[in-house]
């Protein structure tokens, strides 16, 4: 794999040298210029564009700001390397450390400010930092909303060099618009408040009323300053406020503390999630379990009756299941229910409802299903699951199983029970009558 190149421009030969054995130290290839012309000269010139850039702001002939005014004039032009030239990222090492040249890096895109004199492992602990992102908030996702394409580019590389995926609007209503039309999970969103069609303030209250965004961290970046229009933000629901001009650290540290925040909810909704599963569903096929059976069954046996809808029910249970324990053990047991529980989810509709009801004993509950279309589901899944190889890449085997059937409009069961009841009972006469065999109730003499 090759390295990648970090372009070091300082009129100082020694800066230049120090930077040049920390980063070759740390595996990077390196590559000196003593002021901006000759840094310009090497970009244009050089086979490949270097990965990243450290400048200078005080320098002979041109300094730091306007190098990167220089680079920042090519994003737009036709010439596909002055594009990808003005998207090098750019870290700025100067001894003129002050808030104002900060906001005013900022602004041209640079992403981030060391100051001189710096210690051992600065320099490389910064490249690292934007070469190589961290993984704390990979996979979390954030909306920019602002009219000014610089700002929006300006957030949007902050943001990616944190592992964070961007997606960008340039007013409210295009941002509700992506909201709404992509589906997207967003982790936090910055917004402007001055925008055309919906500003900012109104974007905030709409996203407040989304059930999936109530939870997500807004920051507002404004120009305005003072203590009404701050209000009016977090009364529209903002979660935090920063004032434009701002330096990056500022924005940075206020989404760190947020996404920090929104990542720990995330866990917390995951495991209330999981926790929801297993109280409803069997904990070794994942398939719901007798309790959440039998609570869903009341719903559709009333919704049946009362609109004289079908409604069947299967009870199916694994021929010999005992002699595959005794035989090769508990553990291929298990997998032989996990493996039956795939092919019933498979076959099944997304309405139906299919339970481990104990042991080797499984039920389903077939919505708007009658007689007749029940029967043929369950030959359907008796016939699978005896073709069906059941494996651990070891032992190989096959296992039938019997399936009893009872319907509400042909069997007419007074209650909740006698279905149920009804479809066992037609199970024990399919096992009666020789195992690996669908009995519809009372078919039987």
């Amino acid at each position: 794999m090759d390295k990648k190149t970090v372009l070091v421009v300082d009129d100082s030969s020694t800066i230049c040298a120090i930077i040049n054995n920390e980063l070759t130290e740390a595996g990077y290839e390196v590559i000196t210029a003593k002021n901006g012309i000759e840094a310009l000269s090497f970009i244009e010139w050089m086979d490949r564009l270097p990965d990243i850039l450290t400048l200078d702001i005080d320098m002979p002939v041109m300094g730091g700001f306007e190098v990167c005014e220089r680079l920042l004039e090519g994003r737009d032009a036709p010439n596909e390397r002055r594009r990808k030239a003005a998207r090098i990222p750019v870290i700025f090492v100067s001894a003129n450390d002050t808030i104002e040249n900060r906001r005013k890096g900022f602004q041209l895109e640079v992403i981030d400010f060391i100051s001189k004199p710096f210690k051992r492992g600065d320099i490389s602990r910064t490249v690292d930092k934007v070469l190589n992102p961290g993984k704390e908030f990979l996979g979390m996702r954030a909306l920019v909303v602002d009219d000014s394409v610089g700002i929006r580019r300006m957030i949007h590389r902050l943001l990616r060099r944190n592992g964070i995926d961007v997606s960008e609007a340039e007013d409210g209503l295009q941002a509700l618009q992506l909201v709404e039309q992509q589906h997207e999970k967003y982790d936090i969103v910055i917004l402007d408040y001055h925008m055309p069609r919906m500003c900012g303030d109104e974007l905030c209250r709409l996203l407040r009323q989304r059930d999936d965004m109530k939870q997500v961290p807004q920051i507002f970046v404004s120009s305005f300053d003072g203590r009404d229009s701050a209000l009016d933000f977090f009364k529209a629901g903002a979660s935090d406020y920063l004032r434009k001009p701002f330096i990056e650290e500022e924005l940075q540290a206020k989404i760190q503390i947020h996404l920090r925040v929104k990542k720990y909810v995330n866990e917390l909704e995951i495991l209330n999630k999981k926790l929801e599963k297993s109280s409803v569903c069997d904990g070794l096929t994942g398939l719901y379990n007798r309790r959440y059976f039998r609570n869903e069954l009341d719903n559709c046996f009333a919704k049946a009756t009362r609109y004289n809808l079908e409604l069947s029910c299967l009870f199916i249970d694994l021929d010999y299941f005992k002699r595959v324990n005794d035989t090769y053990g508990h553990a291929f047991g298990d997998l032989v229910l996990i493996q039956f529980a795939e092919i019933l989810t498979k076959k099944i509709r997304p309405a139906d409802i299919a339970a481990r009801y104990g042991g080797e004993e499984f039920v389903v509950l077939l919505s708007v299903t009658g007689s007749s279309g029940a029967v043929g589901l369950a030959e359907e899944i008796r016939s699978l699951t005896s073709q069906h190889l059941f494996s651990d890449g070891v032992t190989r085997i096959h296992v039938d199983i019997s399936i009893g059937v009872s319907s509400l409009q042909k069997d007419k069961p007074g209650n909740t029970d006698e279905l149920v009841s009804f479809a066992d009972k037609a199970l024990y006469m399919a096992k009666k009558n020789g195992r690996n065999r669908v009995c519809q109730y009372g078919t039987w003499s």
